[in-house]
This record gives C-alpha cells, sequence and structure tokens, in this order.
C-alpha cells in the first residue's frame, strides 16, 4: 500500500508540547508511518498514524487515527524512519514552482511553513521544505535582496538530500551578488565549481554568477565566456539563467566601444571586417537573433535596444537565413501532405 501512495521520506526529529497539542481543535496533521526496528520478520515493520507535531527535546506526538482521543508521546530516534503522505497543499505549491509559477509558488510556501511549523524538528519536514523552495522563489525570480535577507536567518540543518544541501550551500554568492562583492563572488565561484556531485543546474548558477562578478570587475571578455557556460549547461530547466546570462550579455555588446564603432561603420568605406568589434557586433547580431527564435527569453520579449542588433546582418548571413526560411516552408508543406492537410488557399478550395 505504501508503494502505492506519493510519500515523501522524512528523517528524524519534531515541536510543542502534549498540553498545547491536546487543547488544539483545529491543529494540523499528518498521515504517517512510523518504521518500527523489529527482529521478528513476521512482526509488523511500521505503525500506521497520524503525526500531530513534534518539539525541540525531540518527541514526537501521535495518534492512531483521527477520530482517537488518546495521544502517544515517544522519542525520535527510536523510530529508524517515518514516512509523511505529502499533502495537497505542498503539491500543489510545487507543481506552481515547476510551472514557473515564482511568485505565486512563493506565497504558498510562506504559508506552507506556518501550517507545517509544529513539524519543523523532523529532517526534511515540510517546513524545512517550504523554507527551501522559498530560497529557491527568490533565486528565480532573481529577487537576490530578499534571499540575502532570508540567508541571515535560514538554517537548513535539517534538510538531508544530496541534492539539496548542495544548492542550499550556493546560495552565498547569491549574497555576493546583491552586496556587490565581486571578489569574493569569484573566489567563490572557483571553490563552489570543484565539487564533482554538482548537478548541471548548479554549474549553470556558478557560470552564472561568476559571469555577473567579471562584469562587477569589467572583465568583460571573461564575463561573457562564462555566460555562455550558464546558457548552455541546463537551457531546459535554468530558464532565469538562460535569459539573464542571454541578456546580461546583449548589455555588455551595447555598451562595448569597438562594438559601437562597428555600428557606426556598417557598410560604410571605413569599414573593418576584420576588426575585433565587428566580430562582437556579429556574435551580438547572432545572440539577439537566438533570443527570439530559441526561446532564450522563455515568454519574456527582447527589448528594443537589444533588438537592433538584427539589423546589423551581413549579406552572407541574410542569405542563409532567407534559405533557411525557404526550407523550413517547404518541410512544413511536405509535412501537411504527408497527413493529408489541403493547403490551398481558402478561396481556391471552395472552387
Amino acid at each position: 500500500m505504501i508503494k502505492s501512495l506519493k510519500l515523501a521520506a522524512l528523517g528524524l526529529g519534531l515541536t510543542c508540547s502534549a498540553a498545547t497539542l491536546s487543547a488544539q481543535k483545529d491543529r494540523t496533521m499528518l498521515s504517517s508511518y512510523l518504521m518500527l526496528d523489529v527482529p521478528d520478520k513476521q512482526a509488523k515493520k511500521a505503525l500506521r498514524c497520524v503525526l500531530l507535531g513534534t518539539n525541540k527535546e525531540g518527541f514526537l506526538f501521535y495518534k492512531d487515527n483521527i477520530r482517537s482521543a488518546k495521544i502517544y508521546k515517544q522519542k525520535i530516534k527510536s523510530y529508524p524512519g517515518i514516512w509523511v503522505f505529502e499533502p495537497r497543499d505542498v503539491r500543489d505549491a510545487k507543481n506552481l514552482f515547476e510551472d514557473r509559477n515564482y511568485k505565486e509558488a512563493l506565497d504558498a510556501f510562506k504559508v506552507i511553513q506556518k501550517k507545517y511549523n509544529d513539524f519543523k524538528y523532523l529532517n526534511d519536514s515540510y517546513f524545512e521544505i517550504a523554507q527551501y523552495y522559498e530560497m529557491e522563489c527568490y533565486r528565480k525570480l532573481n529577487d537576490f535582496k530578499s534571499l540575502s535577507k532570508k540567508l541571515e536567518v535560514y538554517r537548513p540543518d535539517r534538510l538531508t538530500r544530496p541534492g539539496v544541501v548542495a544548492q542550499t550551500k550556493l546560495y552565498r554568492m547569491y549574497d555576493a551578488v546583491h552586496k556587490k562583492d565581486w571578489g569574493r563572488l569569484k573566489t567563490m565561484c572557483y571553490d563552489n565549481v570543484k565539487d564533482p556531485s554538482l548537478t548541471l543546474s548548479q554549474r549553470a548558477q556558478i557560470a552564472f554568477c561568476l559571469g555577473q562578478a567579471y562584469e562587477g570587475l569589467k572583465e568583460y571578455n571573461d564575463a561573457l565566456n562564462a555566460y555562455a557556460t550558464a546558457m548552455t549547461s541546463d537551457f531546459n530547466r535554468s530558464e532565469s539563467i538562460v535569459r539573464e546570462s542571454a541578456l546580461r550579455s546583449l548589455g555588455i555588446f551595447a555598451t562595448d566601444e569597438e562594438v559601437i564603432v562597428a555600428m557606426d561603420l556598417w557598410k560604410s568605406a571605413d569599414e573593418d571586417k576584420n576588426s575585433a568589434g565587428y566580430r562582437k557586433l556579429g556574435e551580438a547580431n547572432s545572440l539577439s537573433r537566438l533570443y527570439e527564435t530559441a526561446g532564450l527569453g522563455f515568454g519574456q520579449a527582447l527589448p528594443a535596444n537589444y533588438k537592433k542588433f538584427q539589423e546589423f546582418t551581413t549579406d552572407e548571413m541574410a542569405l542563409k537565413l532567407k534559405e533557411r526560411a525557404e526550407k523550413e516552408t517547404e518541410d512544413d508543406i511536405d509535412a501537411a501532405a504527408e497527413i493529408g492537410v489541403d493547403n490551398k488557399p481558402e478561396d481556391e478550395a471552395k472552387k
């Protein structure tokens, strides 16, 4: 039965007194399994119950079922494991996050922290998980000011999942971004990237922060290289990093004196196709187009001051773009024909 239901594994640890628990009529309860350490193979291996809360002394409180009046108090460490069914509100908040509705998810996870506060002494409790997702929402929203403020009191001591623990260690980078401490940020990025267990998302984050460090230190070529790494490390799941890296790169190109000169001399007698500015203008042109064609903006339009780079397209590239567009049109017509779609104009089809 346990395998057929979506469960969240929780470690050991819980809050609130028995007197307080018995006095609360509308307290939050969690349907759970307490794993039993029994040598007899025929004996019951888990106790189905309703968790009521925990306390900092290391006790948990539970009832046999929701209608029972008797409340039990046991040491958390007396159980080798505790399994808790994932509540609907937690699942819904996670879905908001996965659907990239970060502002709504942020509000939901703040509510969850208050609701499941009595369970915060469990490892990987929903209180702890909600705190973690609050930090993730700030990161995804590029709200590093709020992330930095939350970091002052954030102590993820009861998170145990390796990927989550590794992520919490990266939040100091965003604190340095907020404080514009570029030298410290650069050092932190160099140190963090040495971890061989990093996920693609975490490597993208480090590259993104390193790009900002280089940009803050006015080392623009290195910044562009770092942003390029950030854009390609985890394209599908790190949409905010991809978008911001692209926009920051275009911002660097837009203020580059050599690029500005190349734009001023475009297709004039003094144009120098071998200059660094001409090369970088070509990169800006390509990135500006990719932002729209490859969806680097993930729904956010390209700012007009960066769209101007598309005006500086070489004749050779313009020809390639035209041929590509014609080929895509032909492929669409062929594909439609294969499935029997009539591509004739509406007026002609009526004849």
